[in-house]
């Protein structure tokens, strides 16, 4: 990535925060060996390619550690969704995710393409708030309907939106895959909540570890939602993080049939560390 952005310092400076970048790999790490395993033993059809569509992605971290390793004559391209882009082909407004990382133009104008161009799997952006019943069907009919096998992720889900991820995995045959690892539990109108929230990176509540067995119910039911009558899956709780944080949740889907390789794994007991 330093570059593919060398020239580019403000990008890289907004781009790269060290601490952050490390945070969002390893939290992904448990889905990215799961989607590698998935990708490299599949036999496709002529002429079919996995399809990733990330889920409120952020600046598209995963879609990017994914673009960079994974075969590109597996898979045709990572859709990063969230609401936060600015529409297609409008400028970046000051409240939207800066999407130049992305669109952007290479410093050194000898080099005959941009950066979209520039990425092994190409990553494009869909603006779509899912809360929005509309804008989710719409994003379905665009993005699922006759696409061949569909990778679906969702890291960092707040709240509610783990269940829209959970209701689109369970709508929609084409998604094959399906990672989820919801983030901050429901507001205070639902049964599993908290009476707390973020405000500008300080956590405003009771103190978070008092929030752990809500948090582990919050996920039982999201597990609980996933239709599984054609399909595995698995909750999983793997020690991301040990300071702070009690998100270590993952919860994965694959609809039948399933891949050996990805399950011999995933169903393998974690071995215990000392504390």
């Amino acid at each position: 990535w330093r570059q593919r952005y060398e020239g580019n310092a403000p990008l890289w400076k907004r781009l790269f925060n060290k601490e952050r970048v490390l945070k969002e790999f390893i939290e992904a790490v448990p889905f990215i060996d799961a989607i590698e395993r998935l990708v490299l033993n599949t036999e496709l059809n002529d002429g079919e390619k996995f399809r990733i569509i990330d889920l409120a992605c952020g600046r598209g971290y995963l879609s990017m550690f994914l673009s960079e390793l994974l075969p590109s004559n597996k898979v045709e391209r990572c859709i990063l969704v969230d609401k936060q882009w600015p529409m297609h082909n409008a400028p970046p407004k000051q409240h939207h995710i800066n999407w130049s990382h992305i669109y952007g133009s290479f410093k050194d104008s000898s080099i005959p393409y941009n950066y979209y161009e520039s990425w092994p799997i190409k990553l494009n952006t869909s603006k779509v708030n899912l809360k929005n019943s509309k804008e989710v069907t719409n994003m379905e009919e665009r993005l699922f309907t006759n696409r061949g096998p569909i990778i679906l992720v969702a890291v960092h889900l707040c709240g509610t939106l783990s269940l829209k991820a959970v209701e689109l995995f369970n709508r929609n045959p084409e998604t094959k895959f399906f990672c989820l690892k919801p983030c901050c539990l429901p507001t205070m109108v639902h049964e599993v909540c908290m009476a707390g929230k973020w405000k500008k990176g300080t956590w405003i509540g009771p103190p978070r570890t008092t929030t752990k067995k809500y948090f582990e119910r919050w996920a039982d039911h999201l597990y609980l939602g996933i239709d599984n009558k054609d399909a595995t899956k698995i909750k999983k709780t793997i020690m991301v993080q040990r300071h702070g944080g009690y998100q270590n949740e993952f919860l994965l889907a694959e609809r039948l049939p399933e891949t050996n390789s990805v399950w011999n794994e995933l169903q393998c007991q974690p071995v215990q560390e000392e504390e």
